[in-house]
């Protein structure tokens, strides 16, 4: 939350320092931020332009997997036949702290043909309906995808 903060500040300041506040401004302040502070902390591990771009990939991963989704939900709804395969299944959780748990649920909740049903009380599994896979092992593995992007910012 400090290198946001910071990361905004020096977006500020190099609009100022260039004596307009623009768009174009403030997005090279920022990236001349983002550079600094990748320097700074290029030696930690868990640092704040990996998590930034880590974000960025989860954000295109999930249109990704939201256009995808779409479409195979469109597949079913204008199918003479459809054949779908509603299942209930049960993905085992990595991820640990309640926010990144929230995510994961709002995420694929968010995804057309799933739902996220809860949690269990140990934390360790999420149960979700899925209704556009017809193998359960491909299903479980687009929820745990979405996961590991999520891994890659928070926990």
């Amino acid at each position: 939350m400090l290198e946001l903060l910071i990361m905004i500040s020096m977006s500020l300041l190099w609009s100022l320092f260039l004596g307009e506040l623009s768009l174009f401004n403030l997005t090279v302040g920022a990236a001349f931020s983002l550079f600094l502070l990748g320097v700074i902390q290029r030696e930690q591990e868990d640092n704040f332009v990996s998590r930034f771009f880590a974000v960025l990939h989860f954000v295109y991963r999930f249109f990704v997997e939201l256009f995808m989704a779409n479409f195979a939900i469109a597949k079913l709804a204008f199918a003479l036949k459809p054949k779908f395969s509603p299942h209930v299944i049960a993905v085992p959780l990595r991820l640990e702290s309640d926010a990144a748990i929230a995510l994961l649920a709002a995420t694929i909740t968010l995804l057309p043909g799933t739902v996220a049903m809860g949690v269990s009380e140990d934390k360790k599994l999420l149960y979700a309906h899925a209704i556009g896979e017809a193998d359960i092992a491909k299903a479980k593995d687009s929820v745990s995808r979405i996961e590991t992007l999520i891994l890659g910012f928070m926990n």
